[in-house]
């Protein structure tokens, strides 16, 4: 496979797959800046917040399996809330969901917060860093074609709602596509925001809500330049998707057909229409209640508890553990883990013999 000199130093670990992809990247002066920031360890002084913050870098959270990846358990980051022991409302905290990186969903009793009293938050969340593979071709697709395929009724009786995450921004409502509840439009409000959120860095204030341009630290704000937000939007733009891996498998055929007569390609839709074609992304972009009854978790206007955007599935096999807290190892967990408006395809991949189950197994792979 033949790669620009560039691209293979910058993405050596690259798996197959996704090594692939990249002889359609967009190689530039301004995507290597980029490319670099996300790499860059920031210091203390440069304006990275305090040890307890989630990393250094973006790289990492997002190298899994390489540049641009999702991450392993143990960046996990954290949200919190005040559920009232589920009886509810929630009560968002008055400095906000986010948490710094803390422990693995597994552990016990990892966040305690006695010293808050009465106040103390009650409900908390793990959040698993998402591959950021393809977020340009996402960026392509119209808000009226995620729009188009909200069920917000269940007009068709199959259990199945979606609906599209809505923001106002300055006044205008936008349609969310990134984040784990759709929670961001744009991939330079999702620079802005995990900059900050993350990292603690600063970046200039253009308008839109979603960057911080001040805090209480030593360094001068912004800590990012607008020509550094830019060159980090860029290089997050022309990320490629990962594109499939061929298999000749004929179990591999079998395990599409699988895909779609269980029902999982009515909310991984695989393909969504764009100006620069189809886009393969395997999802519809909705927001979609996952969680069982009595599910505990973050709530957020216009993307209630157990609520999440259907993820992407393009090159999932490469970017394991799964769900939005990362609480599946393998494919085979993930699908067992969905319930809610789920359960019934998760019935049905249950009721596959063995051999059908792996074919579908096989399938994911090959995405």
């Amino acid at each position: 496979m033949q790669l620009h000199n560039l691209l293979l130093g910058s993405f050596a670990c690259f798996s197959a797959v996704t090594v692939s992809a990249l002889s359609s990247a967009t190689v530039d002066d301004q995507f290597e800046r980029g490319r670099a920031l996300f790499d860059h360890a920031f210091s203390v002084e440069e304006g990275v917040g305090a040890p307890e913050m989630n990393a250094d870098s973006c790289r990492a959270c997002h190298q899994d399996p390489s540049l641009g990846g999702a991450g392993p358990l143990e960046v996990n980051v954290s949200r919190h809330g005040r559920d009232n022991g589920g009886l509810g409302p929630f009560e968002e905290p008055v400095d906000g969901q986010a948490l710094s990186k803390l422990f693995p969903p597994t552990i016990h009793g990892r966040e305690e917060y006695a010293a808050f009293g009465a106040t103390a938050p009650d409900v908390f969340e793990q959040r698993q860093a998402p591959a950021l593979f393809g977020n340009g071709l996402v960026d392509s697709i119209p808000a009226a074609v995620i729009v188009a395929n909200e069920d917000v009724n269940d007009a068709d009786g199959d259990g199945i709602y979606g609906v599209a995450r809505r923001l106002t921004v300055n006044g205008v409502i936008e349609i969310g596509r990134y984040g784990w509840k759709a929670q961001i439009p744009r991939i330079s409000d999702f620079v802005g925001d995990a900059m900050f959120h993350e990292l603690g860095i600063t970046t200039p204030d253009d308008g839109r809500g979603f960057a911080i341009a001040s805090d209480g630290d030593a360094v001068a704000d912004p800590e990012l330049s607008q020509a550094e937000v830019d060159d980090l939007t860029h290089f997050l733009h022309e990320l490629p998707a990962p594109e499939r891996g061929g298999s000749t498998n004929p179990q591999v055929a079998e395990g599409l057909a699988v895909f779609s007569q269980i029902g999982c390609a009515k909310c991984h839709t695989p393909s969504l229409p764009s100006p620069m074609g189809p886009v393969p992304l395997y999802s519809n972009l909705l927001l979609h209640n996952v969680m069982p009854t009595g599910f505990r978790g973050m709530a957020e206007p216009g993307a209630g508890v157990g609520y999440y955007r259907t993820p992407p599935l393009w090159g999932i096999g490469d970017t394991a553990p799964y769900m939005h807290d990362g609480r599946a190892e393998d494919l085979d967990a993930a699908i067992l883990a969905h319930d809610g408006e789920a359960a019934g395809v998760r019935s049905n991949y249950e009721a596959l013999t063995p051999a059908a189950q792996q074919a579908l197994i096989l399938f994911l792979e090959d995405l």
